[in-house]
């Protein structure tokens, strides 16, 4: 499974994730990134970049150049962006104001999570291989895996479901 910097295109290993440093600190070292090169690293248009410093939820660029607190902040956005709003993300980014160590923070998180908790925490590939025998589907092998992936499928978006409630309840706490 290929992992990628949070909310970028830039893939790395699990290793890397616990020390960001080692691969956004060269990235910055000639001062800052055009919009060009900042769009290919996050994979998004030039004019949703654009609306996101509009709309004031990334600071704008020094001399067209975005420095590495802005690059961080497009990240966490372009992360958090099919989850929240784009509105709450800053919110709740505001609730330390540093997005930097937080981004860093979240990473080594990453790092240090099972890969597929899904999988791993619910022993899902059992669990789903119990729901299939319980019911009359068709024993062909084929069949089998079909079925498997299609209970895969709906019960990862169920638990994302259940997450996002699960997420914006805790936002809402937050305040």
């Amino acid at each position: 499974m290929s992992i990628y910097l949070p909310g970028t295109l830039i893939p790395v290993s699990q290793e890397h994730l616990q020390d960001i440093d080692q691969i956004l600190t060269p990235m910055f070292l000639m001062g800052g990134m055009q919009l060009r090169q900042v769009t290919q690293l996050l994979g998004v248009e030039a004019h949703t970049v654009q609306n996101w410093v509009k709309r004031g939820f990334v600071d704008s660029p020094v001399k067209k150049l975005y420095d590495r607190d802005r690059f961080v902040r497009l990240a966490i956005l372009n992360y958090f962006k099919d989850v929240f709003s784009l509105d709450r993300i800053v919110n709740l980014l505001r609730m330390v104001d540093q997005d930097n160590m937080v981004y860093a923070a979240l990473c080594h998180l990453l790092a240090m999570s099972p890969v597929d908790p899904i999988r791993v925490e619910t022993k899902l590939n059992d669990i789903i291989d119990r729901a299939i025998d319980a019911q009359n589907f068709s024993n062909s092998k084929t069949a089998r895996e079909q079925v498997r992936k299609l209970l895969t499928i709906l019960y990862t978006a169920h638990f994302s479901i259940v997450l996002k409630k699960e997420a914006e309840r805790l936002l809402e706490e937050a305040g």
